[in-house]
């Protein structure tokens, strides 16, 4: 194999070998592009989520527990129906 022979073989391995980086860099952009535009869909989705959250639980009224009325002292209080035993 002859000095220029030689010289070609090793720049076109160097050219594919550039490529090879360069569509290697391309996908890694791709990657990050992609994974910023997730992340800032996922955090957009949480934010409405919360949102929503917030704003049913301003809408629900609060509900009071009611408590039975103390019977004052020598008063009968009338009493639901026992289950059989």
């Amino acid at each position: 194999m002859t000095d220029d022979a030689q010289r070609e073989l090793e720049q076109r391995a160097l050219r594919n070998v550039r490529g090879l980086v360069d569509r290697m860099e391309a996908d890694d952009t791709l990657s990050r592009r992609k994974q910023v535009k997730l992340v800032a869909w996922l955090a957009a989705a949480v934010l409405v989520g919360l949102l929503v959250v917030l704003a049913l639980m301003s809408r629900k009224e609060p509900r009071g527990v009611e408590y039975p009325a103390t019977p004052k002292p020598g008063q009968v209080v009338p009493q639901g129906p026992r289950a059989p035993q």
